[in-house]
């Protein structure tokens, strides 16, 4: 798995510099948080995408999915910025200190620091969120529902957040001893903590995007591990268009290990089209 991801950022970094997009920027959003902004080289009339990576993920995301939809949305004429999420933004990563109410600022302080570059059209920023980053944008969507004109959401948890963790082995390890240890087969041993658990209690995804007025699309494969309950969550969302996509096959992260399956492609291709249309 290592091998494929490396040789897929090989493949970005030389596939960015043969199309001639706007280079990532490297920059510090917030104290301890940094990011990737990206801006346009091209026309621009201030569409503005925060992008929020999955758990124990990066920036770039699984099968750096974010950075060619950054590179994307940049030919597109769209800016975006994506960080990495305090505690947590490190691929290689293996304990995770991190929780749900420190995501929540970070979202927060990457809004603030979009909102300060020139050329951010205040009234033009959409949000893309991946597993537990769609929960993040669902929620920062909820709680300050004049922040983003529309979100896409990929592959992203809903209804009570605590208890879609509370039967995991893990999680009940944690809950009872401070620590648990998640064993992920072909990337790395995953340590989380109390804290990360109990930050999610009384978050209620469905009646956090209840909130939300804004645009609302979700993208899922038939074989994610998480339930598939998009048209129930999407049902809570009052904001209009609001659609799901589910595509046959898929899993969780959508085989981005099997490129030739071609659905993380065709995530991006919907999600660029969504974002083209609503934002």
């Amino acid at each position: 798995m290592r091998l494929a991801m490396l040789t897929r950022l090989g493949a970005g970094i030389l596939f960015a510099l043969w199309t001639g997009f706007a280079a990532d920027q490297s920059v510090t959003v917030a104290p301890e948080l940094n990011g990737a902004w990206n801006r346009p080289e091209g026309p621009w009339n201030g569409r503005s995408v925060l992008l929020f990576h999955g758990f124990a993920q990066d920036r770039d995301e699984v099968g750096f999915l974010f950075k060619q939809l950054a590179e994307r949305l940049s030919k597109e004429g769209a800016a975006s910025l994506r960080i990495n999420f305090r505690g947590e933004g490190d691929r290689n990563r293996t304990n995770i200190e991190s929780t749900f109410n420190t995501r929540l600022e970070d979202a927060a302080s990457a809004y603030g620091f979009l909102l300060r570059q020139s050329g951010v059209k205040k009234d033009r920023v959409g949000a893309v969120g991946f597993s537990l980053g769609a929960s993040t944008a669902i929620e920062i969507g909820g709680r300050h529902p004049e922040w983003f004109r529309t979100m896409a959401l990929w592959s992203s948890p809903s209804g009570d957040a605590f208890q879609s963790f509370a039967d995991t082995d893990y999680a009940k390890a944690a809950l009872r001893d401070g620590v648990g240890r998640q064993e992920v087969p072909g990337w790395k041993t995953i340590i989380t903590h109390r804290e990360f658990y109990e930050s999610f209690r009384g978050i209620n995804l469905d009646q956090s995007i209840a909130r939300y007025p804004g645009a609302v699309l979700s993208i899922r494969g038939s074989e994610d591990l998480l339930p598939r309950r998009d048209a129930e969550l999407l049902n809570h969302a009052p904001g209009r268009p609001r659609e799901a996509v589910v595509l046959g096959g898929a899993d969780h992260i959508f085989k981005v290990f099997q490129p030739d399956l071609g659905f993380g492609q065709r995530v991006l291709d919907l999600t660029s089209a969504w974002l083209q249309r609503t934002l």
